[in-house]
């Protein structure tokens, strides 16, 4: 969209707005740095893909900070740290805050549409609050169940029917106009109904309403889930407008993702801030427990709990910045196959990308470079006349095994062919206690890291085809 000066993502399986905001952001830099924009076969992508992790980073940040501000504003000054802390600290939002995916940007709009409800006093308040939540629909939209939690606000408060009437138009106003903007309904309809087909299936996983409260959210919140758990307690027996709001708010989301099979963990994502603020509600009612002694008390458990997804969140940042072992195994066979051997790789998710430099060094075949734009930019694997792909007759033969995804082991055993070379991401024995997104291709864990030591799958290069 940067490059070619269009509205159309090319892509609608979501909704436009986070696309936007990512292709808003690439445009900027094609504006300070024009050399570091363009497809991966003409410049080296790095500074674009940063670019959009920065702008998940950027994202993340706020939501952590609206968090803080919605628990004080809420529940009290302690509150809002221990909201924010949690929040801040999740091992399921901080590994998605490194990535370039819509996720944290709807989630940024989830929160401040919470924010903006929190402190409505007036319609146009209200207003500001229905754009927003549209707007966080129009990025994905699940993320559109906030408006729950705005509707209870509005429904427990004065002038209801025209605060909720105001809420609902400009909810969706802001909504339809965000999906008007790359002109394709149909497709965008053809999206939704991938989208619902999709969740239809099984894949062999447990229903939502198991999976996510066992698995998930334990796993994406960590041990903060035991004061979630207390703070929703509390917030059940007080029953504050704040407090069915949020348990309104946590409500929805299972609704919308409980019923189905397709339990990826990052789905929980829009659980987290309500979670974090009844993790934050918990400490906020001491009631006959007052006094330094019982603050102090407090304070240790609050660190107790945190820590381990402090400890958890720094070792996947330590983890992300190590070299992934499909770069292993390219950089292998860059420097011991000879010029014209015949790579094979069996495996889908074992293959490299490409970019600039890849070219520079060991220029691609010309069916892997067609001068179009979108194919360059998203073709995988480096093909090359040095490692031409499945054309046999050239000399040496390569073969690249690795296991699927997600788990990082066991090493694959190859079809044919002597090994002779190998890339593991541990070292000795596989973790026993690794927790990965079943679903997703994503060669690293959320917890239990134990001896990996880095991203990627387990390989294997045998010699011979």
């Amino acid at each position: 969209m940067a490059v070619e000066h269009t509205l159309d993502p090319h892509f609608y399986i979501y909704p436009p707005l986070g696309l936007y905001l990512f292709g808003l952001a690439e445009w900027i830099l094609g504006l300070l740095a024009p050399a570091q924009l363009g497809s991966p076969t003409q410049v080296d992508p790095s500074v674009e893909y940063l670019v959009a992790r920065s702008l998940s980073v950027v994202a993340f940040a706020a939501t952590t900070g609206l968090i803080g501000l919605l628990g004080r504003a809420t529940y009290g000054a302690l509150a809002g740290i221990v909201a924010a802390a949690a929040f801040a600290v999740s091992p399921l939002a901080v590994q998605n805050a490194h990535f370039g995916r819509v996720d944290m940007l709807a989630l940024a709009l989830l929160v401040l549409a919470m924010w903006l409800g929190s402190r409505a006093q007036s319609r146009g308040a209200w207003a500001a609050a229905g754009v927003v939540s549209g707007l966080a629909a129009g990025t994905k939209y699940t993320y559109g169940a906030v408006a729950v939690y705005l509707v209870v606000l509005v429904l427990l408060g004065d002038d209801r029917r025209a605060r909720l009437l105001t809420l609902a138009g400009a909810s969706l106003v802001a909504f339809v106009a965000v999906l008007a903007l790359p002109g394709h309904p149909l497709q965008l309809l053809d999206g939704i109904r991938f989208l619902a087909a999709r969740s239809t299936q099984t894949y062999d996983m447990p229903i939502g309403f198991i999976y996510h409260p066992l698995v998930s959210i334990p796993v994406g919140l960590g041990y903060a889930f035991v004061f979630a758990i207390a703070g929703a307690a509390m917030a059940l027996w007080w029953r504050r407008p704040a407090d069915l709001a949020l348990l309104a708010l946590i409500a929805a989301n299972l609704l919308v993702i409980g019923f189905s099979h397709e339990v990826f963990i990052r789905y929980v994502l829009p659980l987290l801030p309500a979670l974090c603020l009844l993790a934050g509600r918990s400490v906020s009612e001491p009631g006959v427990f007052v006094g330094f002694r019982w603050r102090v008390a407090q304070a240790i458990a609050v660190a107790a709990i945190l820590l381990p997804s402090l400890a958890n969140s720094i070792t996947s940042d330590r983890l992300l910045t190590a070299t992934d072992t499909r770069v292993l195994a390219a950089r292998w066979l860059g420097a011991n196959a000879p010029a014209g051997s015949e790579l094979i790789i069996s495996n889908y998710w074992g293959e490299p990308y490409y970019d600039r430099q890849s070219i520079l060094t060991h220029p691609l075949h010309p069916l892997y470079l067609t001068g179009d734009f979108l194919p360059d930019s998203f073709e995988l694997g480096i093909y090359s006349d040095r490692f031409a792909f499945n054309r046999p007759g050239t000399g040496s033969c390569y073969r690249v095994d690795g296991s699927g995804p997600p788990w990082q082991w066991p090493p694959p055993t190859p079809r044919s062919g002597t090994v002779v070379a190998s890339f593991k991401p541990y070292s000795g024995a596989p973790p026993a206690t690794a927790v990965y997104d079943e679903l997703d291709a994503f060669y690293l864990p959320l917890a239990g890291f134990g001896s990996i030591q880095r991203p990627g799958p387990s390989i294997v290069i045998s010699n011979g085809c």
